[in-house]
């Protein structure tokens, strides 16, 4: 896949380039000094312009670049949207969306507060981001950034418009993003073989509905709350409450005691039914096709024989437009829409344990959306490795890691590996999950399977530390060993 790949060796002049390919933004897009920030900010997966260039000279081209006015925040989106059109060819993939928002309240002594609205509580500057992420079904690796929008809500504002809000046309509010994403991604995937878009409660939006499904495009998404129906005086969960449990199965429930929710194998009864999802009476005619949209509904809900007295039962109710005739196609709708978790992974790796965007100190709104937009590569290259931690996402290595980086890497795999078999390297040496035990050891994985497997924390923090080894071994291959 072209923008996660690794440098081909054969065609790489520069062997330092780091763990993937970074020469995807086009020349024309970025330039020598986007190329290089995108390589340091990947590198040493910190988004600090300082402290991502060793040297004045490529701090002075990495802050040169994020201030270019002829370098815009849509140029290199459209950039990444190529590339993940051609990553997508022939694929069936599932699309995930979501919104985060980057505050930068901390910098506001430094920003020039003109260049960037404000973010979700209207008071804080900064910029939201409303991001779409297409993984491969089959391998579970994402292909790319198939939409991202970015944008802050004005400051100045008139609060009177809070009260006409509900009966703009969709277009005009905030959420035509969910709608306008789907569509985009739509008309960029063409070559696709189908494309399966899931997202979160906020989306279920009716029009979204009507205008996106066709032969090639489907939608799970978590319902926002029970719905009536059209042809009869029930609702979705009322006409789910009257149907027989189509099968079970379990799942372990990890504590958590801000959630109240004890640790627990819970039972999960599986119900399922199409259904005619009624207009809201609140939607203009105009802004609808039709009276009603035709669905399947899927329940997962936990037994209650196995939750605790006081705690709330697990419940999804997601909506869909795939085919849903038996047990084993409603649980693979529900594993679908677990898989949305990935795009909160993403937007945790960009925050301040990860490569903290947040605290960048650059004085401009312009220039913080495109170092958010180079953050982003970065941030879907650890996900990458993270996915392929436990060997049932996998690939072959060498897409990923160079003919130098795979002899460190076994260097490593030698020294990280200890005298039990419980600590040896589990997988085989020409796999991508192989290189991702070395790097998770890195990170500060013990190996165990016996620990809770690493997260992108763990990556993030084992790639930073395998690069900087790399750098030394080169240093030493270059200059020690040199005749």
């Amino acid at each position: 896949m072209e923008l996660l790949s690794v440098n081909n060796p054969d065609t790489c002049k520069n062997k330092y380039h780091g763990f993937y390919r970074y020469d995807k933004f086009s020349r024309s897009t970025s330039g020598k000094k986007g190329q290089k920030l995108l390589l340091s900010l990947s590198k040493n997966s910190c988004s600090i312009v300082n402290r991502a260039n060793p040297t004045h000279k490529e701090r002075i081209g990495g802050y040169r670049f994020l201030n270019n006015k002829r370098v815009t925040d849509i140029n290199l989106v459209e950039s990444l949207q190529e590339q993940c059109q051609r990553n997508c060819v022939g694929l069936h993939v599932i699309a995930l969306q979501d919104t985060s928002e980057y505050n930068y309240a901390q910098n506001s002594n430094r920003l020039k507060k003109e260049t960037l609205g404000v973010v979700g509580n209207n008071k804080d500057f900064g910029y939201l981001a409303h991001i779409m992420v297409p993984f491969d079904a089959v391998t579970c690796l994402p292909q790319g950034i198939s939409y991202c929008k970015l944008w802050s809500r004005d400051p100045y504002r008139k609060k009177d418009r809070d009260k006409v809000y509900p009966l703009l046309p969709i277009e005009e509010k905030e959420s035509f993003r969910w709608i306008e994403a789907a569509e985009k991604t739509k008309s960029l995937l063409t070559s696709a073989k189908h494309i399966t878009l899931i997202s979160d409660r906020e989306s279920d939006i009716y029009q979204l509905w009507e205008r996106v499904p066709d032969d090639k495009t489907d939608l799970i998404i978590r319902a926002r709350g029970d719905r009536p129906l059209f042809d009869q005086p029930l609702s979705i969960i009322e006409l789910l409450d009257k149907q027989t449990t189509a099968g079970s199965y379990t799942i372990d429930i990890k504590g958590d005691l801000r959630s109240k929710r004890s640790k627990r194998k819970a039972i999960v009864n599986v119900k399922y039914a199409e259904v005619l999802v009624k207009k809201s009476k609140n939607l203009p005619r105009e802004q609808a096709r039709g009276d009603y949209v035709s669905l399947i509904a899927v329940e997962a809900k936990e037994d209650s024989s196995s939750c605790k007295a006081g705690e709330e039962p697990i419940h999804w109710l997601l909506l869909t437009t795939h085919s849903v005739n038996d047990f084993e196609q409603a649980c693979r709708i529900i594993d679908w829409y677990s898989f949305r978790w990935q795009i909160e992974q993403f937007f945790r790796l960009t925050k301040r344990q990860g490569l903290d965007l947040e605290s960048s100190q650059l004085e401009t709104g312009e220039g913080l959306k495109k170092l958010g937009i180079l953050g982003f590569v970065v941030a879907l290259k650890i996900l990458q490795m993270t996915l392929s931690r436990d060997g049932t996402v996998n690939d072959k290595i060498n897409k990923f890691f160079n003919k130098q980086e795979i002899v460190l890497l076994a260097i490593l795999n030698d020294k990280l590996k200890g005298t039990t078999v419980k600590q040896q390297n589990p997988f085989h040496r020409n796999t991508l999950a192989w290189g991702a035990w070395v790097i998770a050891r890195l990170g500060g994985y013990s190996g165990y399977s016996s620990q809770s497997p690493p997260g992108p924390l763990t990556y993030k923090w084992g790639l930073h530390k395998f690069n900087k080894i790399k750098e030394g071994y080169y240093i030493l291959e270059d200059d020690v060993y040199k005749e």
